[in-house]
């Protein structure tokens, strides 16, 4: 009976030690697999913590580039108030300038300009540029009527009146001038005949037909701006008159050799030999006409819807007897700086 209660306890106690052994492995497999779970959750939250992050982030910086696309639109236009003290003025003075680029179009203009003027001609050596800066430069007067036939291109025609220097060669003026012996036997000390600096002076009339090319890029801007740079390119005529010598002091007195050749025109001693070329020896002093190419630049700055302020600077080119004379340079140039008002209706 003892035996057979053994081993029914023995029994008993093996199969209870197996049933615990597979509790626990199964705990185990349990709690494993809890982990698991646990691990992949936590994997798939840190997954779409970082796509949120990614996304944040990409969102933030296409609002920033946004923005400062927005900000530079923004002063392009004179929109920018933050750094404005008066943010309402800035804005009513974009308005304004809109208003101005579609109401300040007139076609027609006229204008009239104050010129300084330089005769780049025969003898421009004999110019020393500050010594006789002065006396080289010469004032006019112009007007002009034009019509733009588009925001770029304008034509105009115009008219003016300019006071032109220019001088005689070096050797008449420093040596022959100045150094002239008035007795028969070339005696005696040299009589200073001419004090002058050797400038002559002549009047020119000038007619006029210019192209005007506006290539500032600003006739075309979306924003008013009211300085514009234009290109001329125009043809012309260039009417000089009677040339006259400045400080002729004693020259007027003294006889001229009348007899036809090479000294025709030319000073006498007192016993009527030629002496030395005259100044009507030296520059043909009648009248004359020629045509000229034209070429320049003029800035315009609208300061209203009707007026104008510009300021150009044109070269003349013409044939070599504009001034009165013909020497090796094939053409003679006149150039001007002007500036003048513009009315446009």
């Amino acid at each position: 009976m003892t035996r057979k209660t053994l081993a029914l306890a023995l029994m008993l106690l093996t199969m209870t030690a197996q049933a615990q052994e597979t509790k626990t492995e199964a705990e185990r497999a349990a709690e494993a697999a809890r982990k698991a779970a646990a691990a992949a959750a936590d994997a798939r939250r840190e997954a779409a913590g970082e796509q949120r992050l990614a996304s944040e982030d990409f969102w933030r910086i296409a609002e920033e580039q946004e923005r400062a696309k927005k900000a530079e639109k923004d002063r392009k236009e004179h929109k920018t108030r933050a750094k404005s003290k008066n943010p309402e003025a800035d804005s009513l003075r974009w308005v304004a300038n809109q208003m101005k680029l579609k109401t300040w179009n007139y076609q027609w203009f006229a204008g009239g300009n104050l010129s300084v003027n330089f005769s780049f001609a025969d003898n421009v050596t004999d110019h020393p540029p500050f010594r006789y800066f002065g006396d080289a430069l010469g004032l006019g007067v112009e007007g002009y009527v034009g019509r733009y036939f588009s925001k770029k291109f304008g034509m105009r025609v115009g008219l003016g009146y300019h006071n032109v220097k220019n001088r005689v060669d070096r050797e008449s003026v420093d040596e022959g001038w100045r150094h002239m012996k008035m007795t028969p036997a070339g005696g005696g000390e040299p009589v200073p005949i001419y004090t002058g600096n050797g400038f002559f002076r002549f009047g020119v009339m000038e007619l006029y037909t210019d192209a005007i090319f506006d290539v500032s890029g600003l006739s075309s801007a979306r924003h008013f701006r009211p300085l514009h740079v234009h290109i001329i390119l125009g043809v012309g005529m260039l009417a000089s008159g009677k040339k006259k010598l400045k400080d002729e002091g004693l020259m007027r007195s003294i006889p001229r050799y009348a007899e036809e050749g090479n000294n025709k025109g030319w000073l006498t001693k007192e016993d009527g030999s030629p002496w030395f070329p005259s100044f009507e020896n030296r520059v043909k002093p009648s009248s004359h006409v020629g045509i000229a190419g034209r070429a320049g630049i003029m800035f315009d700055y609208r300061f209203s819807k009707s007026m104008s302020a510009n300021f150009e600077l044109t070269g003349s080119v013409t044939d070599d007897r504009f001034e009165g004379i013909k020497y090796d340079e094939p053409f003679d140039i006149l150039l001007k700086l002007s500036g003048g008002l513009k009315w446009h209706f």
